[in-house]
């Protein structure tokens, strides 16, 4: 009775305007989500799930709290366990990101993704760090693409970060994160987890005046662990 329950209360939710993101293990929502129309994202070795971060809304821009969200993201990928992150690898990576997007509107054909981002800080970036003399102890760039290789083309999960379908996650308001498959995988998990919080924390900022419900069923234990 409880999915019943729930996927009727959802529902009613979502006829009134609200926009909604479920988390779910078990695909308790997938016929609703098909109904409504909504993004349904989950995981198998045919049809892997896939995100793309560097996507804006059209009329959005590259604010502060985006350049945070990929902050995080980033530091979690970009560095080792026992490593930290200092101030001045935040401000490398804070202007790397700016001169993505500032790269983006004078090469209108490059697609935003992070393929083209990584191909950013690989031929561009580079060369910026070493006019502006960035020591190695500050900034190792090197180390840094090299950690992030397996997203990037031909890497184990270059499909995660490059998503070309479902990218207005913004204002889409029926999405659902099925997460069964990757509830234990020790890198998907952490990356689909931060890019859940960055979508309903930019619905809760940027969509004044419009309801929004973040429902989590029985993923709340997985979600726990990554402090969500």
């Amino acid at each position: 009775g409880k999915s019943f329950f729930t996927n009727h209360m959802v529902r009613s939710y979502y006829e009134q305007g609200t926009h909604v993101v479920l988390v779910d293990v078990g695909q308790s929502y997938k016929g609703l989500c098909d109904l409504v129309g909504g993004y349904y994202f989950t995981y198998d070795e045919q049809h892997p799930i896939r995100f793309n971060p560097f996507y804006l809304s059209p009329g959005d821009s590259l604010d502060t709290e985006k350049k945070e969200s990929m902050y995080t993201l980033f530091r979690s990928r970009g560095k080792l366990d026992y490593e930290t992150f200092g101030r001045s690898e935040y401000v490398a990576l804070s202007n790397a990101l700016q001169g993505y997007y500032d790269h983006l509107l004078q090469h209108l054909d490059i697609f935003p993704c992070f393929n083209t981002f990584y191909d950013y800080l690989n031929q561009v970036f580079v060369e910026v760090l070493r006019q502006e003399k960035v020591k190695l102890k500050d900034f190792d760039i090197d180390n840094f693409l090299y950690v992030l290789r397996p997203f990037y083309v031909h890497g184990e999960f270059d499909y995660l970060l490059n998503a070309r379908e479902n990218l207005d996650l913004l204002h889409q308001r029926f999405i659902v994160f099925e997460l069964d498959a990757i509830k234990d995988h020790p890198i998907l998990f952490p990356v689909v987890t931060l890019i859940i919080m960055e979508v309903f924390i930019s619905k809760m900022r940027k969509l004044k005046g419009i309801r929004k419900m973040i429902l989590i069923e029985e993923a709340w234990k997985a979600i726990a662990r990554e402090g969500m």
